[in-house]
């Protein structure tokens, strides 16, 4: 396994092969991408541990796609099977590390919304769980925004650590602690590209919130129109993002081992 060291642009460009895996793909990436949403919604119904379940479980589902995703930059077809191959492909231990960094995963963000909840009260846990009464959305203030940079200063490294660890820890065969510390230096070593990536992907969300706001103005009172529009647009998006991730460990890490 080699670390790379990327340029800056190669963070757009990641956002570009993301959008040609999909052109090639579409249909079995984003019947993919559907299950995977699909399928962390259903673990919230969990008793008790519901709304933690998506967050432990997710490093295990994601695993799934990255496999779907790098199948189709071979030119194959991922089944939908796929998506838990997380579970079963690479074996008790790998699963088990799976699972592992996914209550890393939990702890983190769990810690990272307690010390948010110190200064909004809690608003910011109310919106992620969806508890929050849309009418209340009106009413909040600047605390919400310091609670949302908390929030995200404090997540921020727990990302960085587990962005590539779920590939480390399936296709290079580390543990925990190695994945972790991997990942965290590619990302860090690679700040500049995964800077130009995130703010990319800002970049489109806005150019696609003007296009529904286009449509909203050049055909109000049309409800059926925007949904027509915005439920293909979010999905491809979606998957867009998703299957960014794979040239981001492509060309940072590099695939001999994988």
């Amino acid at each position: 396994m080699q670390v790379n060291r990327v340029s800056v642009r190669q963070g757009l460009q990641w956002i570009g092969e993301g959008l040609r895996l999909v052109r090639r793909s579409l249909g079995p990436l984003s019947m993919l991408t559907l299950a995977y949403l699909f399928a962390l919604m259903l673990l919230t119904l969990i008793p008790v541990i519901g709304p933690a379940a998506p967050l432990i479980l997710v490093q295990v589902l994601s695993m799934g796609l990255m496999e779907a995703v790098r199948m189709a930059d071979r030119g194959e077809s991922p089944p939908l099977s796929t998506l838990f191959a997380g579970f079963r492909r690479y074996g008790t231990t790998t699963r088990n590390r799976l699972i592992g960094l996914g209550l890393i995963n939990a702890a983190a963000t769990l810690v990272a919304l307690a010390a948010a909840a110190s200064v909004d009260d809690g608003s910011l846990i109310r919106i992620a769980t969806g508890s929050m009464d849309p009418s209340e959305l009106q009413s909040l203030d600047s605390t919400l925004l310091w609670a949302s940079l908390i929030f995200a200063a404090l997540y921020m490294p727990a990302q960085m650590a587990l962005w590539f660890a779920p590939m480390f820890a399936a296709w290079h065969g580390l543990g925990i602690a190695q994945s972790l510390f991997y990942s965290f230096f590619t990302v860090w070593r690679n700040r500049g590209a995964f800077t130009a990536f995130m703010l990319g992907w800002f970049a489109m969300a806005f150019i696609a919130s003007l296009v529904l706001q286009a449509i909203k103005w050049l055909a109000p009172n049309t409800p059926v129109l925007l949904s027509i529009v915005l439920t293909p647009l979010s999905l491809i998006l979606m998957t867009a993002l998703y299957a960014s991730y794979w040239p981001s460990y492509r060309d940072s890490v590099g695939t001999s081992e994988a």
